[in-house]
């Protein structure tokens, strides 16, 4: 049932169509030639006064898929006023010739009118060419057959209404038709209007139709002759020979059929898709209460021109049902017929439609005859099987869907899990997936999983394999069941089983510079220190499939706290990590290899000891010459004066500590002297002071050695006052007055100059640094301090200096005012020193330095050891 509107007529309807008729979403228009009274409803009819004489009856199919415009003509004078008023109302530019009846048309978009495959007959098809309305041959006839006054004895054949369609006896004429663009043009059978044997009225008939999703017809043959098409008579039609007058009035015989369109899915099925159907169809009425046998048959198919000749021979026997149908028996009402092979061909051949009909077995006496309802049905139970599994992978240990040499990819579990997605075009159905393991290249199947519990659509399936493989490589696919068919096999995936662990992987320090290492921590060595960059290479210690590398460090973590990682590689080669203590003391590097199917070798380590330097020597300087450092350095002895000459020291002045004393000399002979080596010129160290320059030197243009250790013929090293002014330069290359210096003396001499202007008379904190790693060199940092008048920023400025080899093994007296060279005291200094400090084994962090610089003492950071390293540069500034 499509819906379908109607001209109200009259000023209400003014310029709108006759009628419409709307199919999913498709909309055919139709305009009648003239214009249209008001109109008259009578049920399922809209009835239009035109003139005298001159009727429009419009009737909706009792299916409620369309409408025909029936015109009624009392006489020949209304016949004539029809067609004068037919072409009064005709435009100008409106095709056909006088006295044709024009049928405009409006069509929804992609829809176009075109002459159908019978004659007369017009169909409206989308873009695809598939019709969705259609127009029968149009037809006229007159009133030859009387009215049929039928006796009440006939009840196989019912008195029907002239102005929906021809009686028994009526003359019938076809009107040629033709389409015009968007026209429908016909013309009336002039011979019939004109013919003196013209019973009156006449009808005019043009129908209009959805092409629904189904189509019936009961075709004639003997005393009623031609086709009814979607027919609706009351007490059904009849199927069969009515051989008894006094019922049917005359002898003939009369077979039904419907066909049903639109069953895309059920023509996409195979023959097996099918699981059963049926035809229903309401039993109105049979000749008596014997049970006879009707054939349920396919035919051909269905159009509005189909006539007994043309329906086909019948013989495309079905099913069948034997039984009887009359008021008196008290059986009467909806029978199914098996109709499971019919849907089953239409499935196989793949037609457009399903086309079935009722015939007696026995049709050459009225006891087979029977009468049915219009409205038959079919009902289909189908099953599609579920589509191959997708999705395909191995869940545990994790592994994509691949196949080939190149891409399958390597597990270690020879339990492996597997899983895939169901699906099924049926919506319910429960999917049961079988999963099979083969070995690759073979048709060996070591395992294949029982039909394993269903899953829903799109839901995924897993089962771990229930036998203990071999290394091998293997090839696995999935299929599944709804209970009833299978889907085939899916795609294959393929894996490599490989359980064999590597061996266990090299570990080597790395020892190249250019890679910026600064240390190399050798396994079972004192190596390196807080701060002070290493790396380690990992290699695969000839195993050819190791693809990556996992290590822990326990003890001193990596820079950013990281202490454990994968190190990812080529497979086969070697990885490296960095390395960059953040503590000092003992730690364990521990690596495993890992190959291309997860499996992992036996650990191996790597010892690591970051050295830990601390304050060895300290001398505060505060009207005391002893050492408070934990090294037995000693007290110094003071030489070149009767007696030490105290003033105050920094922190006195700066108001950071009361009773900080410093350590005055004249820079002509005063010094104080170690009774021994404090620092250890073969490894690293630092060493700082608090220093306060006389300005006579600058003055003088002499050399003053702050802090130095003597060797056999000159000093180790040298933290000294520069004066040179060609070899003293500024950030922008230009010549100063004289510059801190830190020199370390071997066989050749390093040097770090500082870039800072020397303020004589101002306090700086000075910073030697000597680094031994693998790329030795020195350093210099200088803290501006200032006055307490004109304090300075306490930031230390870092200068480098050239690469040195070794320094000289100066294992001499630790000086403060003086150094040796040729053996021969000297680099007298002028100034004032305070808080010196030696640290052995590693370099200095900047924040620590800065702390210094900024009066930090180690009594600020506790007692004991504790104070002590609160100031190592192995301990993370906080």
């Amino acid at each position: 049932m499509f819906p379908i509107e109607l001209n109200a007529g009259g000023a209400a309807g003014a310029g709108e169509p006759l009628g419409s008729i709307t199919r999913e979403g498709n909309r055919l228009e139709v305009w009648f030639p003239t214009e249209l009274p008001e109109a008259t409803v009578d049920g399922s009819q809209a009835v239009y006064e035109l003139a005298d004489g001159v009727r429009l009856v419009v009737s909706v199919a009792p299916d409620g898929t369309g409408f025909a415009p029936v015109v009624e003509l009392a006489d020949p004078a209304a016949a004539a006023r029809f067609r004068n008023l037919v072409d009064a109302q005709r435009g100008v530019d409106a095709p056909g010739a006088a006295g044709d009846l024009v049928f405009r048309t409006g069509l929804s978009e992609g829809l176009e009118l075109t002459a159908g495959d019978v004659e007369g007959a017009v169909s409206v098809v989308d873009a695809a060419g598939d019709p969705q309305f259609v127009s029968a041959p149009p037809i006229m006839w007159d009133s030859a057959g009387g009215d049929l006054d039928l006796p009440d004895t006939v009840t196989e054949v019912s008195a029907g209404d002239r102005s929906v369609s021809p009686q028994m006896g009526d003359v019938i004429a076809a009107m040629p038709t033709r389409v015009d663009g968007s026209n429908l043009v016909v013309s009336p059978d002039a011979g019939m209007l004109s013919s003196p044997d013209t019973v009156w009225p006449v009808y005019v008939d043009p129908a209009f139709s959805g092409h629904g999703p189904a189509e019936w017809v009961a075709v004639r043959t003997g005393g009623y002759t031609g086709t009814l098409y979607k027919w609706n008579t009351s007490g059904g039609e009849g199927t069969g020979y009515c051989t008894d007058v006094d019922t049917c009035n005359t002898v003939f015989r009369q077979r039904l059929s419907w066909e049903f369109t639109g069953w895309d899915t059920i023509r996409n099925l195979d023959r097996d898709n099918v699981v059963q159907a049926g035809f229903t169809v309401n039993g109105i009425h049979s000749a008596s209460c014997t049970a006879t046998t009707t054939d349920l048959v396919m035919t051909n198919s269905l159009t509005t021109a189909t006539t007994w000749s043309t329906i086909g021979d019948w013989s495309a026997y079905i099913s069948s049902r034997t039984e009887a149908h009359n008021a008196t028996c008290l059986n009467r009402g909806y029978r199914t017929w098996d109709a499971t092979e019919a849907l089953r061909r239409y499935a196989e051949r793949d037609s457009p439609n399903v086309t079935m009909g009722l015939k007696p077995r026995d049709d050459s006496t009225m006891t087979s005859w029977k009468r049915f309802g219009f409205d038959a049905e079919i009902s289909v139970e189908y099953n599609r099987p579920p589509d191959k599994p997708t999705g395909m992978k191995v869940d545990s240990p994790a592994a994509v869907c691949a196949t080939g040499a190149a891409d399958r990819p390597f597990i270690n579990d020879n339990t492996p899990t597997l899983s895939a997605v169901m699906s099924d075009p049926d919506p319910g159905d429960t999917i049961q997936p079988v999963f099979a393991v083969v070995e690759t290249g073979t048709s060996n199947v070591p395992w294949q999983s029982a039909t394993l519990t269903g899953v829903t659509d799109n839901q995924r399936k897993a089962v771990t394999v229930g036998t203990a493989l071999a290394d091998d490589t293997y090839s696995w696919h999935v299929t599944a069941t709804d209970g009833k068919l299978w889907s085939g096999w899916g795609a294959w995936c393929e894996f490599t089983l490989d359980t064999v662990r590597p061996g266990k992987p090299k570990i080597t320090a790395e020892d190249d510079p250019s890679t910026g290492i600064k240390a190399v921590y050798t396994s079972g060595a004192e190596r390196g220190g807080i701060g002070m960059l290493g790396k380690f290479n990992f290699g695969p210690n000839t195993i050819t499939d190791v693809v990556k590398f996992e290590w822990t460090i326990t003890g001193p973590p990596a820079s950013g706290g990281s202490d454990a990682g994968t190190v990812t590689v080529g497979m086969g080669t070697s990885g490296t990590i960095s390395f960059t203590p953040v503590a000092a003391g003992a730690a364990t590097l521990t690596v495993k290899s890992v190959d291309r199917a997860g499996n992992k070798s036996d650990p191996v380590s790597h010892t690591i000891d970051v050295a830990a330097p601390q304050e060895d020597a300290v001398w505060m300087l505060d009207g005391s010459t002893a050492n408070t450092g934990p090294v037995d350095a000693g007290s110094l002895t003071v030489t070149g004066m009767t007696a030490p000459t105290w003033v105050p020291g920094p922190h006195q002045l700066f108001g950071s500590r009361d009773g900080d004393k410093a350590l005055k000399f004249d820079g002509v002979d005063d010094a104080a002297v170690s009774g021994g080596p404090v620092v250890d010129m073969k490894n690293s160290f630092v060493v700082s002071a608090f220093v306060q320059l006389d300005p006579a030197m600058v003055t003088n243009n002499k050399y003053g050695a702050v802090l130095g250790q003597d060797g056999v013929n000159m000093s180790g090293f040298r933290l000294r006052y520069n004066p040179t002014n060609s070899v003293c330069l500024d950030a922008a290359g230009a010549e100063m007055s004289g510059c801190w210096e830190f020199l370390v003396t071997g066989s050749s001499s390093s040097y770090a100059r500082s870039k800072v202007p020397v303020k004589p008379g101002e306090w700086v904190h000075l910073v030697g640094e000597y680094d031994a790693g693998t790329s030795p060199a020195v350093r210099l940092r200088v803290c501006g301090i200032g006055t307490p008048d004109a304090p300075g920023d306490g930031e230390p400025v870092t200068v480098e200096g050239p690469r040195v080899v070794l320094p000289a093994d100066a294992g001499g007296a630790f000086t403060l005012g003086r150094a040796l060279h040729s053996r021969v005291a000297g680099d007298w200094f002028q100034g004032v020193i305070d808080n010196v400090r030696v640290f052995s084994g590693e370099v200095v962090d900047d924040a620590k330095v800065r702390r210094l610089c900024q009066g930090a003492e180690a009594s600020d950071f506790g007692t004991g050891e504790a104070g002590l390293n609160a100031l190592d540069p192995t301990v993370k500034d906080q």
